[in-house]
């Protein structure tokens, strides 16, 4: 995997970075445009933040990748954190270059001082967020699996987000669970635009067109069955698509829909994910979808 080094004004010698780090998941050419879901994400714009709350599997990465592609070029920044993040020197510096995408010099001064000091200070904070306000209005910054960072960066990005330029760029945050950010300050402002589990969650229609995007056709009574088994949940709705997928034998079938519960999981991970090729698999996880299933 390549791998860059902070350049420019303002850099972290030290530090490096996977260049996939800044960029969206691959697209799956099994996608399901979630339309509802992008206007609700584009109504976010001048809150002070949105926040993506689902469980692992529920399509939160793949949803916002998809919106990404969709909007705009040269206005959307992002930054996907993994378990280094959580040092809070390497999130902010991850974090500092990502809008870099949109303007090469964004966060000199920022870098600077977090060189200087190897932490985040009220100084930081601040030049983070005039920075900000400097970058072409409509601009997005999205973070993604922004739970391996949020223990060691909440209280910080708690200031950041008091501090953030609504008006002209909105501040995405994705992750399995609620971060620490005083949301139900933002909420009772109307400063928040929240995305959560049962608005990810497939509808019937959508799981539908989910397992015909994988040529598997089902009747409609075995559809209502395993939409109502899986609650929605894409990742089982996927897996379930490529055990059946390239056969029509009903014994298969049946044993898809006799799955319940948490034990859905287990089962497709055991009958799909451990059957597929390792390039298969890798390609699934990169996607998001199934990650910690």
């Amino acid at each position: 995997m390549a791998e860059g080094t902070i350049a420019g004004h303002g850099s972290l010698r030290s530090t490096r970075f996977a260049l996939t780090k800044f960029r969206p998941p691959a697209l799956p050419g099994t996608l399901i445009t979630r339309s509802v879901l992008h206007d609700r994400l584009a109504a976010g714009s001048g809150q002070r933040l949105t926040v993506v709350v689902g469980s692992a599997g529920a399509g939160k990465s793949v949803l916002l990748a998809d919106w990404a592609a969709a909007r705009p070029p040269g206005v959307t920044a992002w930054l996907s954190c993994d378990r280094a993040d959580a040092d809070p020197v390497r999130f902010w510096a991850g974090f500092i270059e990502a809008p870099r995408a949109i303007e090469p010099g964004f966060g000199a001064d920022a870098a600077d001082l977090l060189t200087m000091d190897r932490k985040m200070s009220a100084d930081v904070t601040a030049s983070v967020a005039n920075d900000a306000a400097r970058l072409p209005a409509g601009s997005v910054i999205i973070v993604d699996d922004f739970h391996f960072a949020a223990a060691a960066a909440a209280p910080d990005m708690t200031d950041l987000v008091e501090r953030w330029p609504a008006e002209t760029v909105q501040l995405v945050l994705a992750g399995r669970f609620d971060p620490s950010l005083r949301q139900h300050r933002l909420r009772m402002s109307g400063q928040l635009c929240e995305i959560r589990d049962r608005d990810l969650y497939f509808s019937l229609d959508e799981s539908r067109d989910l397992l015909a995007n994988f040529s598997v056709r089902i009747s409609d009574a075995d559809l209502a069955l395993l939409h109502q088994r899986s609650e929605g949940w894409p990742a089982v709705l996927q897996m379930a698509a490529l055990s059946l997928r390239g056969t029509t034998d009903p014994a298969r079938l049946a044993r898809v829909l006799e799955v319940r519960g948490h034990a859905i999981a287990a089962y497709f991970i055991s009958e799909v994910l451990d059957q597929q090729p390792p390039e298969m698999a890798q390609f699934m996880l990169d996607t998001s979808i199934l990650v910690g299933c």
